[in-house]
């Protein structure tokens, strides 16, 4: 009589709560706007085209078209009748506005995926929890996967160095902060944590002229960072401990309207941005023919498929994930301006803190 082992995979479900167990295990990985695709058909390279949200459409002025005047000369106590009002010379109705979304290329840069093999030994005398044995290791590797190659994206593509020298006076560039160096003191800790407090406060400004929204906005920085911040007495941490999810786990506090989040890739530096900064498209290669089983699955806006295949040879079983991203900071219209001072498709939405310790002055 045929035997079948114990675990009875349904290949969906699976997938389903693989993403679940990876989106509560993403730090940085939980931060950027997600995008997904189910049904694409190119591959590595090809480039997938992203709506980008319009602005508030233009409010049109009309004024009288002639000023109303007293009809009795020399009489301020009669006023102009309705009759005498003039008609206006032009059409008043204002032009109508349209939702103008454009769009903006994310390149599928990379086809990022893990596996492991599992023989028949192993599924018949070691495997009692597959969700916990083998299903939370391979989604591990893709949060840790993803922490560390989104740490680099910020570290190399968060700062309004492109910004024109016309268009920093509009809306301000990065931000440069000198601070000196620790030595124990009172004193010494106050002047570290007032530059640090100083410089938020600068670049929460340049955010502001931006038209930065104010909300979900974050700032990430190294635990050298996090240690100047502790130590402020004027600022309170939050603890998040009891939560399950690690980006809220690694939130160690607010401050000034940003969520202060910490991650060891980061020294002494700070990127402050709003979550619509960045952008992490997703797409899912179609189900090869040789697989045994496989799904193709979108939870939160993560596209991954799961493949599960059969080593004949070595009669082991392989159940891997995978799926293609590419990482993107988000732009301005072309027609975006501030203050008079046309910005067009410049990357705003965040800037660098660039942190510099310096030796105390003697005396």
């Amino acid at each position: 009589m045929a035997t079948t082992h114990h675990f009875n995979l349904d290949p969906k479900q699976v997938t389903i709560a693989a993403l679940g167990i990876l989106d509560r295990q993403l730090t940085l990985g939980g931060i950027p706007a997600r995008y997904s695709e189910l049904n694409f058909t190119g591959g590595i390279g090809d480039v997938i085209n992203v709506n980008r949200e319009s602005r508030g459409i233009p409010v049109q002025e009309a004024g009288l078209s002639a000023p109303i005047k007293n009809p009795i000369t020399g009489d301020k106590n009669v006023f102009a009748a309705a009759t005498d009002r003039t008609l206006p010379d032009a059409d008043r109705r204002a032009p109508n506005g349209f939702v103008s979304e454009s769009r903006f290329p994310v390149q599928l840069t990379t086809l990022a995926q893990n596996a492991t093999a599992i023989g028949m030994e192993q599924v018949a005398f070691d495997l009692r929890q597959f969700g916990t044995q083998v299903l939370s290791k391979l989604t591990r590797g893709f949060a840790e996967y993803f922490d560390d190659t989104i740490a680099a994206f910020i570290k190399a593509n968060v700062n309004r160095s492109g910004l024109t020298a016309a268009q920093k006076t509009a809306v301000g560039g990065d931000v440069d902060v000198t601070i000196p160096q620790a030595d124990g003191t009172a004193a010494n800790l106050t002047e570290r944590a007032l530059g640090i407090r100083t410089a938020l406060v600068d670049a929460r400004m340049r955010l502001n002229l931006a038209q930065v929204p104010a909300s979900e906005r974050y700032l990430i920085a190294g635990p050298e960072v996090e240690a100047i911040l502790l130590k402020d007495p004027e600022f309170v941490a939050v603890d998040y401990s009891g939560d399950t999810n690690a980006l809220r786990r690694a939130t160690v506090g607010r401050i000034y309207g940003f969520d202060i989040v910490i991650h060891n890739s980061f020294g002494l530096e700070m990127y402050l941005f709003h979550k619509s900064a960045l952008l992490i498209a997703s797409a899912c290669p179609a189900l090869p023919m040789g697989a045994v089983t496989g799904s193709v699955q979108n939870v939160n806006g993560i596209a991954t498929r799961m493949l599960v295949d059969y080593d004949y040879g070595k009669k082991m079983d392989t159940i891997g994930l995978d799926t293609m991203y590419g990482l993107a900071t988000i732009k301005e219209d072309p027609e975006y301006a501030v203050r008079g001072t046309v910005i067009g498709e410049k990357f705003v939405r965040g800037l660098k803190i660039a942190i510099t310790e310096v030796a105390p002055s003697a005396g």
